[in-house]
């Protein structure tokens, strides 16, 4: 049975693609993926490191002084 196609302008031998998952984080895995059968994987974003970054970043902001008390009296000026 012939089950080859085109995809984005690719010749695939089959339309079997795994999506971007831990499996197409490691090399040995995705030789795994293309020995059961995947004619194609999809990676994850080339930018995903700056954008995880950039969140790591965000996260640390929002975060800050969080944990502090509002209630704390050494954060007000002494009344003379």
């Amino acid at each position: 049975m012939n089950l080859s196609t085109s995809y984005l302008g690719l010749d695939l031998k089959n339309p079997i693609v795994p999506s971007a998952s831990p499996l197409s984080q490691n090399i040995d895995h995705m030789k795994k993926l293309e020995d059961a059968g995947a004619s194609a994987i999809v990676m994850f974003s080339l930018f995903e490191e700056q954008i995880r970054a950039e969140a790591d970043v965000l996260e640390d902001m929002l975060n800050l002084g969080t944990d502090s008390f509002a209630e704390s009296l050494e954060f007000f000026p002494r009344s003379s």
